[in-house]
């Protein structure tokens, strides 16, 4: 009874935590409007403190981000964000949202292991749940990641002959590529459209596309930074630069498709082993065996 009242308030909290999360986000920046438009005036201001329903979620919130934090040494608030970030679910999940959830659900896994479970099983029960509620999480973002990034690299040849076209065709690099972005969609156009939001708040191309080939964390995003700050460094013409890295970049992708595609027969002896040379065996020597035991 009491690790089914525990396991239920852990439940009410999160679900509190998930749900109250923007009116947190608004009342902070409401303190922070007020606390700037109090310096500028020279006035006095009330501040007004928030309601005691969120400075509970969010002392809880900070107790399970801390707990993180001491379980899970080499993975940091920023390591989290960066994965985060490349699987493109940062606007949707912080770091602190997924870490707080990823104790949470591993305790209300271990909770479930023992109630499903009974006398020793319970343990191995517990455990399996909590094994899987630790690993899970982070493999499935670092694959949400490795999907996204695979997508983008499908679609940035296409744009790069796109933006060679329409720089040829005497339009700027800034002006080809929000055009380009306007007119698509996809993973690839989400980054181009960041890409373009940094450079009008003032941030320098260079910082921009640094910070772009980060986001994707594949080697032709790099690539393709790296050319375009080469370009603006160098001052060599750009389409050029952009035709040629086009054709690499298919070139890339044909022999990754050549390298998957050698790995499938090693890949598929496993399952030939397990599931299909056993019905091959069953269904030839069955026949010996019924006729040697019928006559």
């Amino acid at each position: 009874m009491i690790v089914l009242l525990v396991a239920g308030i852990l439940s009410l909290a999160l679900f509190g935590l998930q749900v109250t999360r923007v009116g947190r986000v608004a009342e902070r920046d409401r303190r922070a409007a007020l606390e700037s438009v109090r310096s500028a005036a020279g006035g006095s201001v009330v501040v007004v403190s928030s309601p005691p329903r969120f400075e509970l979620l969010g002392r809880l919130s900070a107790l399970l981000v801390c707990v993180h934090l001491k379980l899970w040494r080499k993975q940091s608030a920023d390591d989290i964000s960066a994965q985060l970030r490349r699987a493109g679910a940062s606007r949707r999940l912080t770091a602190e949202v997924f870490m707080g959830g990823r104790v949470a659900v591993t305790v209300l896994a271990v909770l479930a292991g023992f109630m499903l479970g009974s006398g020793g099983r319970a343990i191995v029960v517990a455990a399996f749940f909590g094994f899987a509620a630790v690993y899970l999480p982070s493999f499935l973002l670092s694959k949400k990641a490795a999907q996204r990034s695979d997508r983008i690299d499908g679609e940035l040849p296409h744009l790069v002959d796109q933006l060679a076209i329409a720089i040829e065709a005497g339009m700027g690099f800034d002006a080809a590529l929000s055009h380009l972005v306007e007119a698509s969609e996809g993973p690839l156009s989400e980054e181009m459209g960041r890409f373009l939001t940094e450079l009008r708040v003032g941030e320098s191309r260079r910082s921009a596309l640094k910070r772009f080939a980060e986001r994707v964390g594949s080697d032709n995003a790099t690539a393709f930074a790296n050319a375009v700050v080469a370009s603006d460094q160098l001052g060599s013409p750009l389409a050029g630069i952009l035709r040629a890295q086009a054709a690499d970049f298919r070139h890339r992708r044909q022999m990754n498709a050549e390298e998957r595609a050698q790995k499938a027969p090693v890949k598929m002896l496993f399952p030939i082993a397990i599931f299909i040379l056993p019905v091959l065996f069953v269904v030839i020597l069955a026949p010996a065996f019924l006729g040697e035991g019928i006559f």
